[in-house]
């Protein structure tokens, strides 16, 4: 049966001498890998289709019950070439493709996600939109449509509104306040102000686009927090490799 549909790269692997599996994230299916014979090839027209973040059409032989498809033709719908001249955008683009390859599975199909996905590289690609500001948009409604939506109003053991901030523990699956928290050498704290950047991002739809006023502590306070709550309740997300360009630009 041949099958179409848009997706995004998320990584490729050599096979053989000439041929690559592609995984994807599709518009119809979710997750999607496919093999593409000899695409290696220097005088193969779909050699340069498969770099991850590339916003393809894609026609293959689909097998029922198979976890790996057969690529049969492409046709690139959005490049984002604004990255490749942007070390920090390009960064990004490579976090957020693993992130949502590492936080996925199965053959179900999420059009949000996608929609999620396609919107935010082509954010990040454009000039004049904050960098870091699209990020925090893709990272946090992805843990919103995937369920893990961060709960950052109320103290997560007394119930209680936050208000002067919440802290969030090494073992801590959400905020809490002052009486609750116990200091610890690894504990995030998260001011007002941050807790405000964090319920806008998530109330916009299409991403702010926009720098943020955070301060630089209260910046590399959200990145903290992003990544110890992802990586407490996506434990897959765990050793990422794109992490360690990140924790270079943003330390």
């Amino acid at each position: 049966m041949i099958a179409k549909t848009e997706a995004v790269v998320l990584k490729t692997i050599n096979h053989g001498d000439t041929s690559r599996i592609i995984t994807l994230y599709s518009r119809d299916t979710g997750k999607l890998k496919l093999i593409a014979k000899g695409v290696r090839s220097p005088k193969n027209k779909s050699s340069g289709l498969f770099q991850p973040t590339r916003h393809l059409q894609v026609v293959y032989y689909e097998k029922e019950r198979s976890e790996l498809q057969l690529f049969k033709s492409g046709e690139l719908m959005n490049g984002f070439f604004g990255l490749e001249d942007d070390f920090d955008r390009l960064t990004l683009a490579q976090v957020m493709v693993e992130l949502l390859d590492r936080s996925t599975e199965g053959e179900e199909g999420h059009e949000a996600i996608f929609h999620l996905v396609t919107n935010d590289l082509h954010q990040l690609s454009t000039k004049g939109k904050s960098p870091a500001s699209v990020y925090w948009h893709f990272h946090l409604h992805l843990l919103k449509e995937l369920g893990y939506r961060p709960h950052i109003n109320h103290c997560s053991r007394c119930q209680e509104e936050l208000t002067g901030g919440g802290s969030l523990g090494q073992q801590s699956s959400h905020l809490e306040c002052a009486k609750c928290h116990q200091p610890n050498q690894g504990s995030i704290d998260i001011n007002d102000n941050t807790r405000e950047t964090i319920n806008q991002i998530l109330d916009s739809f299409e991403g702010p686009g926009m720098e943020s006023d955070l301060k630089p502590k209260e910046r590399r306070a959200l990145w903290n927090f992003l990544w110890r709550y992802t990586f407490y309740h996506i434990e897959s997300t765990r050793g990422m490799r794109s992490l360690k360009v990140l924790n270079q630009l943003y330390a």
